[in-house]
């Protein structure tokens, strides 16, 4: 093979990669501005479309009033954000049986009549709680939108959210289960 069929060869090979490039990078503001339109991603899907869904949520929970008594982030130095550096997947499951927790004892304090099943059921306790009233639409919307997420950070496999995430579901389930809390303290 003489050098000018090797350098023809060699670009041959190069021009599609090369002109990939260029079009990247002529396109880039174009393409900057549908990035986050862009639901989910193949290398961590679960990851980007749960750290959005979160993004959004609490964006969301922030504009809805809240009452003064009723702070918005865990104490510093509780166990939960402790759990967040060590393992966020972790943090987020253990956040969300907080929540689980402080809905069956609401239920119980009020004396909320469910079934032996629908003790079992986080959701159904909390459709009770919301059927008297002691919960508002926000919380209600909250709680199955944290649920959501929760079960895709508890079945996706090699799922490792950002410490920012696991932070904002650990904030957004305190305030819930907060709500939930003080429902039981009202009237």
């Amino acid at each position: 093979m003489d050098w000018l069929t090797f350098i023809s060869k060699i670009l041959e090979a190069l021009a599609w990669p090369l002109a990939a490039v260029a079009l990247v990078a002529l396109l880039r503001k174009e393409i900057r501005q549908f990035l986050p339109l862009v639901k989910r991603l193949k290398a961590g899907p679960v990851e980007a479309e749960f750290e959005r869904e979160l993004k959004e949520l609490r964006t969301s929970a922030e504009s809805q009033p809240r009452r003064p008594d009723s702070p918005a982030q865990p104490e510093p130095g509780s166990l939960l954000l402790q759990l967040v550096e060590i393992n966020p997947r972790s943090a987020i499951l253990e956040a969300w049986q907080q929540v689980e927790l402080a809905a069956l004892r609401a239920a119980v304090e009020r004396q909320i009549k469910v079934t032996a099943a629908e003790s079992n059921s986080p959701a159904a306790i909390v459709r009770a709680l919301n059927g008297r009233g002691l919960l508002s639409t926000e919380d209600l919307a909250l709680f199955h939108d944290l649920r959501a997420l929760r079960n895709q950070a508890s079945r996706a496999r090699d799922f490792t959210p950002t410490t920012e995430a696991a932070l904002n579901y650990v904030a957004l389930s305190s305030r819930l289960r907060i709500a939930i809390q003080q429902s039981t303290s009202d009237g």
